[in-house]
């Protein structure tokens, strides 16, 4: 992200943005940046639960092992909607 902002501040043109891939998995908290929660977590069986305790990934192919993507997207989807999202 800095560095594209960067770059973009310094003239330069920013094409194809949206196949960048970013990390879906931080703690939020006062650090910034805030820091990653590795994918290992998820691996060992964490699951992405909403405020009411429930799985919005369970059924998604792959679940919470599903391509970063999707989880993110997953992820954006329930914050969209103002729901908080949680790693159990």
């Amino acid at each position: 992200g800095h560095g594209l902002a960067l770059a973009a501040w310094a003239g330069a043109e920013l094409a194809d943005l949206e196949f960048i891939q970013f990390h879906p998995t931080a703690l939020d908290g006062p650090r910034r940046p805030m820091p990653l929660v590795s994918e290992a977590v998820r691996g060992e069986g964490a699951v992405l639960i909403d405020e009411r305790g429930e799985r919005f990934l369970a059924d998604t192919p792959g679940g919470e092992l599903a391509p970063r993507d999707v989880v993110a997207r997953a992820i954006w989807h329930q914050l969209a909607v103002g729901r908080r999202v949680f790693l159990d």
